[in-house]
This record gives C-alpha cells, structure tokens and sequence, in this order.
C-alpha cells in the first residue's frame, strides 16, 4: 500500500489503522483525519445534506444517513429486525426535524440519547415539521415497551457520538475559516482516516459513517469524472461489514479503484462467510500474495495460479519383457506450502494470468 501511493498521481481514502501508512507517505494535499487528536480537522457529517439546494431533497437525504447508520442486517432475528426498522423510524424522525431547527449532528445526538422516548417525540411533535412527525405517527397506541425497545435500538448507534468528548470535537460544522473534510473534499485531497488499533471497536460506528457517505459520494459520482481516487482499506477484515461487492461492481465506471488489505481469507470469511469473500475477490481483477500462512488462503490462490502437466516416465520389468511407459500428471504451479516461503517475491494474478516479481521495501 505504501509504495502504491507513493506513485499514486490521483487523489485517495486510506483507511489507516495505527498511522503507519499516513507516516511513511509523503504526497501533496495531505489531510489527516485523527478523532483522538485534539487538533485534527472535523468531518462534517451534514456537508452533502446542506449542498442541496431544496427540502425535499434534503428530507431524502437525511433518511438515507439514518439508514447509514442504522443499515439492514440479514443476520438479525425477525425481533431484531422489527426494532431496527421501527428505530430507524424514530432517528429519521430526529434527523428531519432537527436538522430544520439548525442543529449540527452531534447535537441531534446528543438530544435524541439524553430524552426518553415520550420527551423525545414531544419535541418533535412541538416542532410542527409535518415531513417528521409522520414517521412517528405509527408509535401512536403502539406497547410503550416496544416503542421503548425501538428507542434503545436507536440510542445504540448514536452512544459514541453522544457520549464520547473526542468525538464531539472531531465532528462538526466548520467555523467560518476552519479546515474541515467531507467526501467532496476527496475530488482534491489525499485524506488518511488513522484510527489506533486498540480504539478500532470503539470508534467502529464514526468508521462506518464516513467510509458509508465516501461510498454514497462515490455512487453518485459522475462517470465523466477526471479524477480517479484510490480507495484503500487497511486491516480489511477490522473494518466490519461492508457493501463492498457493489462497489467493486459498480465504481470502476465512477474512476474509483478499490484496494484491501487482509492477512488471510479466513479474517474475510469471519465477517462475510466463504459465498460472498469467494464473489468479493472474483471481482477484483488484480490480486497481490506477500505471503500466506493459513492452509485455506494457500489452497484458495495455488488454485486460481493453476495446474501444469509434466511427463512421467515410469518403467516396469518382469521375467519375460521389460514395459516403459509415459504419463502425464497435473501438478500444482506453485505448491500452496510455497505460499508461505515466498521471501522477497510476491505473486501477481491479474486478468492474463499470474507473474513472480520482487518485492518493493518501501523502507529500503
């Protein structure tokens, strides 16, 4: 990843898990996103919603950062399932009346954590915001204990921002002046999300929201765009579930390249299952081994680098006659044990088959 945005002349999203990517790049228009640092730049969560110039377009907008925020999930029980969807009601609800009332995103989360239910759509109902209020009409005669269950489901992806004080200050509008990013910024600016390692569950949910609005940003974006960005994932298999089959799918046409880095496929396989990792890595064309220690991950790529025949020569004697024969046999390539020893070479598959080359040290 280093030496690759070393030489990367468009513009670029690394997630960066512990800095040491960001430290050991030098580019221009470098931005560094840091939550746990006290003078990084903020993320406007609200940027894409406050470019729309009408209503409406902003309402549409903002229910889709709640189901950003609150995605679906096949794996959930149909209960789960029933307070999520009804959870999400409520922080759309939240999202659409108070955004009107000029409150920034932590704020809104903080009101909507810090309130009870009923004090909750009190406020939203005293906002008079009809586009609101009607997605908490349904609640109206519904058990106060499953409302009271939709709102924990709710409460339970907004805690970090509500609660944690650097992510308050790493989260904001921008003073009139003041530095800040959203995804558009990436048109221009090589940007390093850098998370430490041993805050990676913590800050998961902040994660989650700008690499699903970067992914939003570049699903929206022009086919006639000039700029490619190189949108690079570190520690892939850390990063929680994402929708990234489609983007693999789709965002080539957007001049988007997508680049992950895993230590094995069984780290994949723990968070997507064998069926999707087998259609996610079928559809990157070009596939990078460093090395390969777990026996799965050796098999899987000694089988897409394929088999060679050679010709064995056997013979064999009894007392009347002397019988030489010849057959072939389908032998690995590259066995898969040899995966695991490959030093200072690396193997290369790409669309016209595979190639051994030397390893680039980027600290040597």
């Amino acid at each position: 990843l280093i030496p690759t945005l070393q030489h990367w002349t468009g513009t670029s999203l690394t997630i960066d898990i512990s800095g040491d990517i960001c430290k050991n790049v030098r580019m221009d228009n470098k931005l560094i996103y840091e939550p746990i640092n006290p003078d990084t730049v903020p993320y406007d969560v609200f940027s894409p919603i406050d470019q729309l110039e009408d209503e409406d377009s902003q309402n549409e907008a903002l229910e889709q950062l709640a189901f950003l925020l609150m995605p679906e999930d096949d794996t959930m029980s149909d209960s789960g399932k029933f307070f999520r969807t009804e959870g999400r009601k409520i922080l759309t609800a939240s999202l659409i009346a108070f955004y009107h009332q000029d409150m920034d995103f932590i704020p809104i989360c903080e009101k909507i954590v810090g309130s009870s239910w009923q004090v909750l759509f009190r406020s939203i109902d005293n906002t008079d915001y009809q586009p609101a209020i009607q997605y908490i009409n349904s609640f109206e005669g519904a058990s106060p204990q499953n409302t009271a269950g939709c709102k924990q489901s709710c409460d339970s992806v907004l805690k970090l921002f509500a609660t944690n004080e650097k992510i308050r200050h790493a989260i904001h509008r921008p003073a009139e002046g003041e530095e800040s990013f959203s995804p558009s910024a990436l048109e221009e600016q090589n940007i390093f999300l850098v998370i430490p390692d041993s805050k990676l569950k913590l800050y998961a949910p902040l994660l989650q929201l700008i690499t699903a609005q970067c992914m939003e940003f570049f699903s929206d974006r022009s086919n006639d765009a000039k700029q490619t960005i190189l949108f690079c994932l570190d520690e892939f298999a850390s990063l929680g579930h994402m929708d990234i089959i489609d983007a693999l799918r789709k965002y080539r046409k957007k001049h988007i390249r997508i680049m992950a880095l895993t230590q094995s496929t069984a780290d994949i396989d723990l968070i997507y299952g064998k069926t999707e990792r087998s259609a996610m890595l079928n559809n990157f064309k070009y596939k990078v081994v460093l090395n390969a220690d777990d026996t799965d991950t050796q098999e899987y790529f000694s089988k897409l680098i394929g088999f060679s025949i050679t010709q064995r020569n056997s013979v064999s004697k009894n007392s009347k006659q002397t019988t030489k024969t010849k057959s072939d046999s389908k032998d690995w390539t590259i066995e898969p044990a040899d995966l695991s020893r490959l030093g200072d070479d690396l193997i290369l598959l790409y669309p016209g088959g595979f190639k051994k080359l030397e390893k680039c040290f980027y600290y040597k």
